[in-house]
């Protein structure tokens, strides 16, 4: 309740001027403009937008894959340093160092070492003969991979550490039927482990994507978008619209869609997981 009070009315509010800017033709260029009512024409304009169309398309590849690689990579990783091993705290600190850095930091520092004259990148690609003047931002086939790469290598970290905390709470009383059962390795993860690991998998891989649908400071960082709109992310068509073009009412608009979108996507995941978890708790 306490919550509640503080959050409602803010919402509230939000949701009144929101309504109020996507029914008006808003542009901080044209003054006036806010006194411009055009009811449903924004909406209208943004379904035959092709930037914001294409801005979705990135988003869902940038979610689908980078999410999806995050979680088979960070599961396998945790799996493989669970239990007992000589240097553990060690290995833990060192996996969490790409993950205390913010988005802005990676970015950066990614985009330098993917310059094509002075990075990093390119000159251990030269010295393995792979050749030393490849544009990975520049070139619109291998822009986007390049920025779901550092998204892995920023994100999965927070999934090794989530479920390497999952794995270590589990039961070991089935681990140890299952052995006398004869089930090792693979038939062990497969049939007790990862079941038994589901409500957590579940959950990281709840927040890591309600987290990658927001991204925006990594395309900024590194390529703005471009080459072209090619990495344009729907956050980053937000930004352009209302903060380089001031476009505010159409700009409104579309992030409402994309808001009530993933709302209609991932709160119904949300709740049941939140039941899951409600109804195990309970004695």
């Amino acid at each position: 309740m306490p919550a509640a009070v503080i959050i409602v009315p803010l919402v509230l509010i939000i949701l009144i001027q929101g309504f109020q800017l996507v029914t008006h033709s808003e542009n901080l260029l044209r003054p006036g403009s806010a006194d411009i009512f055009v009811g449903l024409d924004n909406f209208t304009r943004a379904f035959a937008d092709a930037n914001f169309f294409g801005s979705i398309r990135v988003t869902l590849t940038y979610v689908i894959v980078g999410v999806g690689f995050e979680m088979v990579i960070g599961v396998a990783i945790a799996l493989l340093i669970n239990g007992r091993m000589p240097g553990k705290g060690v290995i833990r600190a060192l996996i969490l160092i790409p993950m205390v850095l913010t988005p802005v930091v990676a970015g950066l520092m990614w985009r330098l070492m993917l310059d094509p004259t002075s990075g990093i990148v390119n000159y251990v690609l030269g010295v393995l003969g792979l050749g030393s003047d490849h544009a990975f931002l520049s070139d619109p086939a291998t822009a986007l991979p390049a920025i779901i790469l550092v998204e892995i290598w920023q994100n999965t970290p927070f999934v090794i550490i989530i479920v390497l905390a999952g794995l270590e709470s589990l039961d070991p009383a089935p681990f140890e039927a299952a052995s006398l059962d004869g089930a090792h390795g693979w038939r062990l993860i497969r049939h007790i482990t990862l079941p038994m690991l589901a409500p957590v998998l579940s959950i990281v891989m709840l927040l890591r994507l309600i987290d990658s649908v927001k991204t925006f400071a990594l395309v900024d960082t590194m390529t703005k978008g471009g080459p072209g709109t090619s990495t344009l992310a729907i956050s980053n068509y937000v930004y352009q619209l209302g903060f380089e073009t001031f476009d505010i009412g159409y700009a409104t608009t579309v992030g409402l869609i994309v808001s009530v979108a993933i709302l209609m996507l991932l709160f119904p995941a949300a709740t049941r997981l939140m039941g899951l978890r409600i109804r195990k708790a309970r004695p």
